[in-house]
């Protein structure tokens, strides 16, 4: 029996000492898999809803395109002709345009986290306070559909209520291009195939993780016949 307990030895402390450190090893690579697990779930989060944002603002604009800018359409007194021409109560208004001329003519743009220093969306109101308690992104109600989404817009993005901003570079802009072969009509970009008054092509950009990853979304917004 003496001699059959002496063949059962237990282990060295040498063996116990690398059994443990080998054991830290693999909890070590656990821990930073895990680390990188929740970091790449957050990463895809963000990439998730920027897609969502960036066909939001796509389909406003879709959806909108004919909506005149700065009036009010509740009064049903307005008319749209067939080259983009407004009249309201029969009377031509050569300063009212529609939503894709605006959007052309003034780029939606919010730079940073805090959003631009001194920035208004379309109907004039700075945006909010980033340390007051949140409102409504339709707290603000403006007299036409157009000027209600840019509101909603700046909302969206200047309080940073849906994407997380890491650095100046997290730019966040709607951009509307003009294209058509007339000088006066589009004098920024020219294309001699467009013989009408205009094709817009919009171009939504959304900037995450200081500007590291990029995500855009190109459409054609709205097309105005030559008369």
């Amino acid at each position: 029996m003496i001699k059959k307990d002496k063949k059962n030895l237990g282990l060295t402390l040498i063996e116990a000492l690398v059994s443990t450190v080998v054991v830290g090893i693999g909890f070590i690579a656990v821990f930073q898999m895990t680390n990188f697990s929740v970091r790449s779930i957050d990463t895809s989060s963000e990439r998730t809803k920027a897609n969502y944002l960036v066909s939001m603002m796509a389909e406003d604009v879709l959806g909108h395109s004919r909506t005149v800018h700065g009036v009010n359409t509740l009064t049903g007194d307005y008319a749209v002709d067939i080259d983009g021409s407004i009249q309201v109560a029969g009377v031509s208004q050569p300063t009212a345009r529609l939503f894709t001329d605006h959007l052309a003519a003034v780029e939606f743009r919010v730079d940073g986290c805090d959003g631009p220093a001194g920035a208004v969306s379309a109907g004039g109101t700075p945006p909010p306070d980033p340390a007051a308690a949140p409102e409504s992104i339709y707290a603000t109600q403006h007299i036409d559909a157009s000027s209600n989404k840019e509101e909603k817009w700046m909302r969206i993005f200047s309080e940073n209520r849906y994407l997380k901003c890491k650095g100046d570079e997290d730019v966040r802009r709607l951009k509307m291009y003009k294209i058509c072969r007339w000088g006066g009509v589009c004098d920024d970009y020219n294309d001699p195939s467009v013989t009408d008054d205009g094709m817009f092509i919009g171009r939504v950009q959304v900037n995450l993780n200081n500007g590291k990853k990029r995500k855009y979304l190109y459409f054609q917004a709205d097309y105005n016949i030559r008369k």
